[in-house]
């Protein structure tokens, strides 16, 4: 295995949902929410490939969106994925749809922290 260079931040990952009724999304509140012990109590996926493959969350709610969101852009979104939520983004790119598949989703994390260190190694 590689050495470890740090990073120097951890991949964005945004999650399109459709509200309260959707159940990954009270686990991302949880994630968003909880400290690091209290990640042992969720039982989702994504909670899965966190505690291996950290990453900040967002959650975008398309059928509710945030206030602060432009409302063309939300309403893309919401043409987009009304039929395919769960949607998952990396850094803005959509990596899954429909649902979250957890060893692809760490491969693309993994993918991800080792093209940041080859663009750090580059640049030293």
């Amino acid at each position: 295995m590689p050495p470890r260079v740090p990073i120097s931040r951890l991949p964005r990952l945004t999650l399109f949902t459709g509200g309260p009724e959707c159940g990954l999304c009270e686990v991302s509140r949880e994630l968003r929410n909880a400290d690091h012990a209290n990640f042992q109590v969720a039982l989702d996926y994504l909670d899965l490939v966190y505690e291996t493959h950290p990453f900040d969350l967002e959650l975008f709610n398309i059928r509710d969106p945030p206030k602060e969101a432009d409302p063309m852009e939300a309403n893309k979104w919401k043409r987009m994925y009304q039929y395919d939520i769960p949607v998952l983004h990396l850094e803005g790119k959509e990596v899954q749809r429909n649902k979250i598949n957890t060893p692809e989703l760490k491969k693309i994390l993994e993918d991800w922290q080792a093209q940041r260190r080859e663009e750090q190694q580059a640049s030293k």
